[in-house]
């Protein structure tokens, strides 16, 4: 077994393949960018720790990765969990980020010793359409807790059905501007993804989204933004987290460690 597999690929690299690796990296990190910051906004995180959080995962697969067809990157998956695991030991508005450092190591530490034990034979076991409908209850499951956000209502539910039901009973305390721009925002980006598949549309959404807020004043009319994001770099450490709270993450970072292994084998 080849512990680092990166010598591997860098001595069979060849000269051609770089144009293509370069534009490659530039469609990923465009379609990235906004990503990760949504993918934030779920997990009730800040947008500058989820872009910290990517590039260190990204960083260290160019040198422990074998698998070229993987998908390393935000999951929407692991990212409502984490809301979910949060979501019962920090209130809403307080700084959730050591809580999810913490959560993301014991993910990391439950994932190795997975590999120890060889736990991946379990991928045999899993049925393709369970995962496929689990991915689909989760995809509805996300978009349903965004509702609110997308129209401008205000929610206190956290079920699935709750929440559909509480923004369809409040339709009519919609904030116009925030509707306007949220629905305006995700037709074009499916029209986008439709007609041009392989364009950056995650970020054009997002520029496009911005220039209009910044044109009209959206921001005085009560539309909502992510605000400033802080620059310079992160100081590396081990999170301050209690010992109590570690404990209650433990089934939490189980759970996401499972779920996380059989979305990358879908």
């Amino acid at each position: 077994m080849k512990a680092v597999p990166m010598p591997t690929w860098v001595s069979g690299y060849e000269r051609t393949w770089l144009r293509g690796d370069v534009l490659a990296g530039i469609t990923v990190t465009a379609y990235l960018i906004p990503q990760v910051m949504a993918y934030a906004e779920v997990a009730g995180v800040p947008p500058e720790a989820a872009l910290w959080a990517v590039v260190g995962g990204l960083s260290v697969y160019v040198v422990l990765g074998s698998s070229r067809q993987l998908s390393v990157g935000p999951e929407s998956t692991t990212a409502l969990m984490t809301a979910t695991a949060l979501g019962s030991l920090v209130a809403v508005g307080e700084d959730r980020v050591p809580l999810a450092a913490a959560l993301a190591i014991m993910v990391g530490v439950f994932c190795l010793v997975g590999w120890v034990l060889r736990l991946g034979a379990l991928a045999d076991l899993l049925s393709r359409p369970v995962l496929v409908g689990y991915l689909a209850g989760i995809a509805f499951t996300m978009a349903a807790s965004q509702l609110g956000k997308l129209l401008g209502i205000e929610e206190n539910v956290s079920s699935f059905v709750s929440e559909v039901r509480q923004v369809l009973g409040h339709l009519d305390e919609a904030h116009l501007p925030t509707a306007t721009l949220g629905l305006t925002t995700l037709v074009a980006l499916l029209t986008l993804s439709h007609f041009f598949p392989r364009a950056p549309v995650a970020l054009i959404g997002m520029l496009g989204a911005t220039a209009v807020v910044w044109m009209f004043d959206l921001q005085d009319n009560g539309v909502a933004v992510v605000g400033e994001i802080p620059a310079g770099l992160p100081v590396p450490g081990l999170p301050d987290v209690a010992a109590s709270d570690l404990t209650s993450l433990i089934g939490p970072a189980v759970g996401i460690a499972f779920v996380a292994y059989t979305d990358n084998i879908l």
